[in-house]
């Protein structure tokens, strides 16, 4: 997901996912994804409110002029200086949001290799072995959308490109709460670059979609299309 590579904030990368009412509120709180929120080695707060906006409007929904933000950041130990810009972005900006940070690394190896009913113990044990444990990570954002507060939430998925990691994460997310297929998932992550999602981030990603049709949603292909 562009480790080790000079970005900045690129709003065509940014999607509007989802928007949730939380009980006993009025106001709906917000799911986007996108890239790295940095220029010019600033946090790009402004552009990001600006694009967000614009993409909440596209889908038919009216973004707040007041909100409080949060940075789900998909980064590793090794793009601490991104990191750091919008640390201190939210340390001298309290009120306005918080950082979080979900180390995500994706999986070595996919599903397709192996014999469907090891597969289907793998999968129905993912939360066991899968170092990014998407089962767990799509209930933390369900929580997350569903906070009941005086502002309305605003969770932006990213990492650095937005396309891989966030593609995995985003991915995973449109099976659990959409209702999306995996191809039409797969097709969304792929269409935000010119290039298509990693192969790490694309086999975690598919392992989910496995873990569902073994476990809940038998109705679900989840092979490569």
């Amino acid at each position: 997901c562009g480790r080790g590579v000079d970005a900045s904030f690129d709003p065509k990368r940014l999607r509007f996912i989802n928007a949730v009412q939380p009980q006993g509120e009025s106001h709906m709180n917000f799911l986007f994804r996108g890239n790295l929120p940095v220029t010019d080695g600033k946090f790009a707060y402004d552009e990001l409110n600006t694009t967000m906006s614009q993409a909440a409007a596209g889908a038919g929904y009216r973004f707040p002029s007041k909100f409080y933000f949060v940075d789900l950041s998909l980064l590793d130990p090794l793009e601490i200086k991104d990191e750091l810009v919008i640390i201190e972005f939210f340390k001298k900006n309290p009120s306005l949001g918080e950082y979080m940070n979900w180390i995500t690394v994706g999986d070595l190896v996919g599903p397709q290799i192996f014999p469907e009913h090891e597969r289907e113990i793998r999968a129905k044990n993912i939360s066991g072995w899968q170092l990014d444990n998407l089962p767990v990570k799509m209930s933390k954002i369900d929580a997350l959308l569903r906070v009941a507060s005086d502002l309305p939430r605003v969770i932006y998925i990213h990492c650095e490109a937005g396309m891989d990691r966030t593609g995995e994460m985003s991915g995973s997310y449109y099976l659990h709460a959409l209702n999306l297929t995996f191809a039409e998932a797969l097709a969304i992550d792929n269409s935000v670059e010119t290039r298509n999602i990693s192969i790490y981030s694309q086999n975690a990603f598919q392992w989910y979609c496995y873990f569902l049709q073994y476990t809940t949603e038998t109705w679900r292909n989840c092979k490569l299309p």
